[in-house]
């Protein structure tokens, strides 16, 4: 799927015809339709070669009508989301990030001399961003489901974008805790909220690159906060500010205007983009209502739990069902060993390469190529997973390639003498596939409603924030230049990554194969089935 978004944007836009009721298009396709639905074998098709016909019940304005429509169809329309709503995503997600990582640039500079702050005290405030974004994860993703992802997920982004800008002026120890604590308190529920967004535009067989590519700026934004940073220091003194006062400047103003331009395009669903400004100022749009109707109807008809309403309630069953299930907790000792493995180097990478002797610009311009290639990479690996759907054995390769570079890191000295070949093995490391959207993936794949799938991108996105409470403290002023401790931690979470991931795809595959000998003695199981490969067979996980 990933090669679809890499075609040319050339494509010609299906011409808007108008919606037919459900008795014409049966006329026109020739199917039957009984009271309670198509009489069509099970995938609702008629129809074959070029002429295949899917057909699917949807509700529009309180009407219940039949759509059909073709494959080419189809895939018009996922085009104009993967180049109309996919990239407005993906940029708040890059900005978010990039206001997260591109700290890395502020240590580089005068930042701790000007505020009177050992290094210590600075990983305390890192640690404490995530700490905020954890304690209204849970919270704030509930109340994007009441009112709306499409009003609160701007909100969101404006909000951090003014903390992001106040940091400025940061002049102490306790200006920069409260500063880090309240930028997570703000950024806290966008990251699932984004993922559920995506989940409702995207089918299954879609969301491994969609994931992706929603993840791709955010893999990358620690080279464009390196980039961001270097020119910031370099005009330092400029206006009366420091280099590390236009770091925060430039990415605070960035992200408010990226905030305000989701305001105005991001839908409430596919049947309102021809409203600007969360529904109040009418437009032509993006999909015309045929269009509209396709988008949806393939979504219902890939997987009719997921319905059309852009709010939902969520109950605290919901909750407790994820939270207890055994199969919740891999995904989250994997995300809390794997992306810690490695997750201090966003934070102190520009510092360590700035150790070997280079000046701080071109510390952070040496830091900016292997987030590129991680992106990279990690785009490859999800073509590999939406075309195979093995989802452990590719994270896998990842979690291997990732252990190669950091026992590199341990043997080599960290000095001037030996930077180069330091930093060769430091950009191996950094560059190993991005895996985390994948692991995100897996995880939402393998839940039954969507419910129980926004509560587990909750939960694993607040794991997530809260290893970076911990990820960071590894490279201690105390443990510098060599790391020697540092290194050994980050082995230990790997060791603590692989183990888990070996185990969790087994078990996998062993339930799967238990539920098939129980679906050959019991078929009603199958409507239990998450997964349904390309030759017929069903099986209850994904793998």
């Amino acid at each position: 799927m990933a090669s679809q978004v890499t075609e040319s944007l050339a494509v010609a836009a299906i011409a808007a015809a108008p919606t037919k009721t459900a008795a014409q298009l049966i006329n026109q396709v020739g199917v039957d339709v009984k009271e309670e639905g198509l009489s069509t074998p099970s995938d609702g098709e008629s129809g074959s070669g070029d002429n295949l016909y899917y057909h699917q019940y949807i509700e529009r304005n309180g009407e219940r009508i039949l759509v059909s429509w073709t494959k080419e169809e189809e895939r018009l329309v996922v085009r104009k989301a993967d180049y109309l709503f996919l990239p407005i995503f993906a940029l708040m997600f890059t900005w978010m990030a990039i206001d997260r990582t591109n700290v890395s640039g502020v240590l580089t500079s005068t930042f701790l001399k000007d505020t009177h702050m050992t290094r210590d005290q600075a990983n305390t405030g890192i640690s404490l961003l995530w700490f905020g974004i954890v304690l209204l994860e849970i919270p704030s993703n509930i109340v994007l489901h009441r009112v709306g992802p499409h009003y609160w997920i701007p909100l969101q982004v404006v909000v951090w974008g003014v903390i992001e800008v106040l940091q400025m002026f940061v002049r102490n120890y306790s200006g920069w805790i409260a500063a880090r604590l309240f930028l997570g308190l703000a950024e806290s529920g966008f990251i699932p909220g984004g993922l559920y967004m995506l989940s409702r535009w995207y089918t299954q067989d879609e969301l491994a690159s969609r994931t992706t590519l929603y993840f791709f700026g955010p893999s990358i934004s620690a080279a464009f906060g390196s980039l961001i940073s270097a020119g910031a220091l370099h005009i330092e003194g400029a206006g009366g500010l420091f280099g590390w006062q236009w770091i925060f400047l430039i990415c605070g103003t960035s992200t408010i205007a990226t905030g305000l331009i989701a305001f105005t395009l991001v839908p409430k669903s596919p049947h309102d983009t021809n409203r600007l400004f969360g529904g109040l100022v009418p437009w032509s749009g993006w999909l015309s209502e045929r269009e509209a109707d396709v988008f949806v109807a393939r979504i219902i008809r890939a997987d009719p739990k997921k319905g059309q309403a852009a709010t939902m309630n969520i109950r605290f069953k919901d909750v407790t069902d994820v939270l207890f299930d055994w199969t919740t907790w891999p995904y989250l000792i994997i995300c809390l060993s794997g992306l810690q493995s490695a997750g201090g180097l966003q934070t102190w990478g520009a510092t360590i390469v700035q150790s070997l002797g280079f000046t701080n610009i071109r510390a952070n311009l040496l830091n900016a190529p292997a987030p590129v290639l991680a992106s990279l990479f990690g785009l490859v690996l999800s073509w590999f997973v939406d075309r195979y759907k093995r989802f452990g054995y590719t994270i896998g390769f990842a979690a291997v390639w990732t252990m190669v570079g950091l026992i590199a890191l341990y043997n080599l000295p960290v000095t001037t003498e030996a930077s180069w070949s330091f930093y060769a093995a430091y950009v191996v490391t950094v560059a190993a596939p991005s895996w985390q959207p994948l692991n995100v993936t897996w995880l939402s794949l393998n839940q039954k409603t969507p419910q129980k799938r926004a509560i587990a991108y909750a939960v694993y996105i607040g794991c997530s924030n809260l290893g970076g409470t911990y990820g960071n403290q590894v490279f201690r002023g105390s443990d510098a230049p060599l790391y020697r401790r540092a290194w050994a931690a980050c082995l230990a979470l790997g060791a603590v990554w692989i183990a888990t991931l070996i185990i969790q795809t087994s078990l996998f595959k062993w339930s799967n194969r238990r539920f098939a000998k129980k679906a050959r003695d019991d078929p009603s199981l199958e409507a239990e089935a998450l997964y349904t490969d390309r030759k017929g067979h069903k099986y209850r996980y994904y793998w």
